[in-house]
């Protein structure tokens, strides 16, 4: 075999260079060794290891195997398992360790946790801190032989973190071999692809470096004609030229012309026969360690080596060395020097004795405790027997993988668990976990699993889960059929989590399309006459109290009622339509602090847990937060930022929700050509659903402020019929008719907008609604001739001032100066003018800036100067993380915060700085202006 590295100049040079960049300019980068097997790309990877731990660099190395495909996170368990396991950490070093978002592959890697339902994503995150962390300690290099046989979950994790490594001392080395049919080639390119990834493909050897080799295994130097035969024979293949270089001195050739055919019979035997041969002189002993090593991998112990070679365990380490010494195994480590080895010695068993040796070796781990994953391989490559253990190993990995959110592991182990078959009475389990995970991963068949395992199941847990996973993969097919699986569900459940999470599933759906207005009406008159409604319930009756006019203290009530007891964040958690409506049902009622405070817990756990799909929950939430009670242009952010997430998810459905609220908040901003574009559209899958009158409302407020009235208002009436269909009487709930009567009064129509504000004053009064009443008085103002409006906007003035509206008291202050001054009254208008132009600054609506502006310059005053005017410069990402910067986070907890990395935490710091003209973060509270200093709320 090649001992050194021949002919590997400029591979060596590239390499180096790479860790040099990682190690002393913190620059990290991937290199993909790309090649046909035997080619030399394990012996670059290991002159990387040997060159990095000379520079004092953390190793950290895995070697794939085809068995690893189906042990989900395999390879990740490798490389960073025993990190976390070292028993030289204290308790504080691995706290240390798994801090901050790192604390999401604890339960990966420690098996001290359930992994639970979080989605793969979360997990990547999780592990991406980890190794950040563990950067913080040193630079760290990451080694991966073989990738092309690694789990997909694995797989997918380096490709993610080869796009991360901007500013981290790290470096991922990874070989790929070539010409695989089973390879994943899509993810392998866009590993190859990535922003910091060189790929390096080494050559075949010349005949120079072919004529070294022979002469080191021969008694006398080759002739020239013996090293072209030896070429042609191997093709400069390194690993096949040492082969034959030994196959030759073995057999006494002496490297002459005239040898050249022998030496290429001996070259057509293959790398197997060399390795059969070499077995049969080491005897069986040697040739039963070797399968050993081959099915267990290197990670076997002596005693497991023993007991499925049937050595004697005293015996193992001296086999292991004569297998070392005949170039079978690597010196230092159970493993072959090449995987052709490892293949040649499977290969010389028969499937049945293959199969039989990954049976013995299931049990084996098994028996001494390993994790179901680990065992779950040699299941898989075992044939099926019907044995009841190996069902339960293949079901207790199934789970595990589709708990860390790899269902492409997930399904294979479970259709395996399916196949052996299981016992009577456990088929049902199999076929509710296969079902639950080939629905979440869109698969076919898992509709016909369920319904089986729901014909095998007792009522109770097992065949609510059942119930819901058929549920929710009907609910936009057949939602009657939906909801009547999740009733009963509900009915056969006995865990309250889940009786509850069943119970969100019911609600959201009732109250998501008109369709269902009849039953979602009797569900909340149950809801309403049941001495002891759920959290659940409770968050509905607020929501739909708070739209429908409920007393304000009535509607704060329940929504205390809703989180007292812990359940429905523990429970339902702030992936939810129903945690959604709950910050809603606290905003309707008037109570921005107790919003704020329930936003900020659930932004804790979605940070946490890395709940992706939760993220637009936020957003959309405090998109709205802010338009009411705080920073328009943080609520712009907030809101593009979950429209981004959303439509990068592809969840059509919900896109115009987010679309909506950010369409409001750049309306105030004075962006109308981005607001425009984000509702100026069909409706689309919004219509005919819980979303449609707040989408309308927002088109209908766009195209107002766009100076398109006739259109605004066929949108705002829409909006107000709809409103009236489901019980929606509430002023501030879509504000239809507070928009309609705005237009119409614009229009010239002043009854028809009197009658509209004449209910909605109603209702704010009855409902004790500050907010909205005093909106009222000031649309109001806007359809009364000059003298009863100069009073209306006083009183609108005087009733809005102490609410927390204040953008609807500087547009009140805004009318009431315009009025003044429109009536010669300069000197007063000033004052009013004067405080509308602070609430534009802190509400930093730049629509409110200007129109004030233009009129203290009407009224001879001399407003100050524009503030930070390169706010308007920001995008949605610069400013959500400058937001976070004046909030006191270090740029690493904001990277954490948004799951970005801190390099890009820091490239939007420096151009936000730039931006607005500053040098750093010091300035930056000022420079984004008195709203941002006073409505950013520090993350809990």
């Amino acid at each position: 075999m090649v001992g050194v590295l021949l002919s590997r100049e400029a591979e060596v040079s590239a390499l180096d260079g790479l860790l040099e960049r990682a190690v002393e300019a913190r620059d990290g980068a991937v290199a993909v060794l790309e090649g046909p097997a035997g080619i030399g790309k394990t012996a670059l990877l290991h002159h990387v290891r040997d060159a990095a731990t000379g520079r004092g660099a953390r190793v950290l190395a895995a070697r794939a195997s085809e068995l690893d495909r189906g042990f989900a996170w395999g390879v990740v368990h490798q490389v960073l398992g025993p990190v976390v396991a070292d028993p030289a950490l204290d308790a504080a070093a691995r706290a240390e360790l798994l801090a901050g978002g790192a604390t999401r592959a604890a339960a990966l890697l420690t098996g001290g946790a359930e992994a639970g339902d979080e989605e793969s994503y979360a997990v990547q995150l999780g592990l991406f801190w980890l190794v950040a962390n563990l950067a913080e300690r040193g630079p760290v290099v990451l080694l991966v032989d073989d990738l092309q046989w690694s789990d997909l979950p694995s797989l997918r994790f380096v490709e993610y973190l080869g796009r991360r490594l901007d500013g981290l001392p790290v470096l991922v080395v990874a070989t790929v071999r070539t010409g695989e049919p089973d390879a994943p080639a899509e993810l392998l390119a866009e590993v190859a692809a990535g922003p910091g990834a060189r790929v390096l493909r080494p050559r075949p050897l010349g005949t120079v470096e072919v004529e070294q080799v022979l002469a080191g295994a021969l008694a006398e130097h080759p002739q020239a004609g013996f090293v072209a035969a030896a070429w042609r024979t191997t093709g400069g293949n390194p690993l096949l030229v040492g082969v034959l270089a030994r196959e030759a001195g073995a057999a006494g050739l002496r490297g002459r012309d005239e040898e050249g055919e022998r030496l290429a019979a001996l070259g057509g035997r293959g790398v197997a026969a060399a390795v059969g041969r070499r077995l049969r002189q080491l005897g069986a002993g040697a040739t039963a360690t070797a399968r050993a090593v081959a099915v267990l991998g290197e990670r076997a112990t002596p005693e497991d080596l023993g007991d499925l070679g049937g050595v004697p365990v005293a015996d193992v380490q001296a086999l292991t060395d004569r297998l070392v010494e005949a170039e079978v195994l690597l010196p230092g480590a159970r493993a072959f020097v090449h995987p052709l080895v490892a293949a040649a010695v499977l290969d010389a068993c028969t499937p049945r004795e293959r199969s039989a040796l990954h049976a013995r070796a299931a049990r084996l781990l098994r028996a001494r405790g390993a994790r179901p994953e680990e065992v779950a391989v040699h299941r898989l490559a075992a044939d099926p027997a019907g044995d009841p253990e190996a069902v339960e190993d293949l079901l207790r990995a199934g789970v595990a993988a589709a708990g860390a959110g790899s269902l492409e592991t997930a399904v294979p182990l479970l259709r395996r668990a399916l196949d052996e078959p299981p016992p009577a009475d456990r088929r049902g389990a199999v076929l509710l976990e296969l079902g639950e995970a080939e629905v979440r991963a869109q698969q076919p068949g898992g509709p016909e699993h369920l319904r089986e395992a729901l014909a095998l199941l007792p009522p109770g847990d097992a065949s609510a889960r059942a119930r819901a996973a058929l549920g929710n993969l009907l609910v936009h097919s057949d939602p009657m059929a939906a909801l009547d699986e999740v009733g009963r569900g509900m009915e056969e459940a006995t865990d309250p989590g889940l009786q509850l999470r069943l119970e969100a599933f019911t609600l959201e759906s009732l109250v998501f399309p008109d369709a269902f207005a009849e039953p979602r009406r009797a569900a909340f008159e149950l809801g309403r006459t049941d001495p002891d409604p759920s959290p659940v319930m409770l968050v509905h009756l607020a929501v739909d109290g708070g739209c429908a006019g409920l007393p304000r203290a009535d509607v704060l009530r329940l929504a205390e009622r809703a989180v007292a007891d812990g359940r429905l964040v523990a429970d339902v958690g702030p992936a939810s339509s129903t945690w959604n409506l709950l910050t809603h049902a606290f905003r309707f009622a008037e109570a921005p602090d107790r919003c704020a405070q329930v936003l900020e817990e659930g932004e804790r756990i979605v940070v946490e847990k890395g709940l992706v799909s939760a993220r637009f929950f936020i957003e959309q939430s405090w998109g709205y937060w802010h338009r009411d009670f705080g920073s328009v242009a943080a609520g712009a952010a907030r809101s593009l930022l979950g429209h981004a997430a959303i439509t990068e998810l592809g969840l059509e459905l919900t896109i115009p929700a987010l679309a909506a609220i950010a369409a409001e908040n750049l309306a105030h901003l004075d962006r109308l050509d981005e607001a425009l574009a984000l509702v100026d559209r069909p409706l689309g899958p919004a219509e005919g659903t819980f979303m449609e009158p707040f989408v309308l409302s927002a088109r209908g407020l766009v195209r107002a402020v766009a100076g398109r009235l006739d259109a605004a208002e066929v949108d705002l009436r829409r909006v107000v019929a709809l409103g009236d269909e489901r019980g929606w009487a509430a002023p501030h709930a879509t504000r239809g008719r507070l928009r309609l009567a705005a237009v119409l009064g614009a229009l010239g129509r002043p009854a028809e907008a009197g009658d509209l504000l004449a209910h909605d004053e109603a209702v704010a009064t009855v409902a004790g609604l500050r907010g909205p009443l005093g909106t009222v008085l000031r649309v109001r103002a806007g359809t009364q001739r000059p003298e009863a409006a100069l009073a209306t906007l006083a009183e609108a003035v005087e009733v809005l001032a102490p609410t927390p509206y204040r953008l609807e008291h500087g547009w009140a202050l805004h009318d009431l100066g315009a009025l003044l001054l429109r009536r010669g009254d300069r000197t007063g208008a000033r004052e009013p003018l004067r405080l509308a132009l602070d609430a534009a600054t802190r509400t930093e609506s730049a629509r409110l800036d200007r129109h004030v502006r233009a009129l203290l310059d009407e009224a001879g005053a001399r407003p100050r100067r524009a503030y930070a005017s390169g706010v308007d410069a920001l995008t949605a990402s610069e400013r959500r993380v400058a937001d976070l910067a004046v909030s006191g986070l270090t740029n690493r907890e904001i990277a954490q915060t948004l799951w970005v990395t801190p390099k890009t935490v820091e490239i939007h710091l420096g151009r936000t700085y730039t931006k607005l003209g500053i040098a750093s973060r010091r300035e930056l509270a000022a420079a984004l202006g008195a709203g941002a200093r006073e409505h950013q709320r520090v993350p809990a």
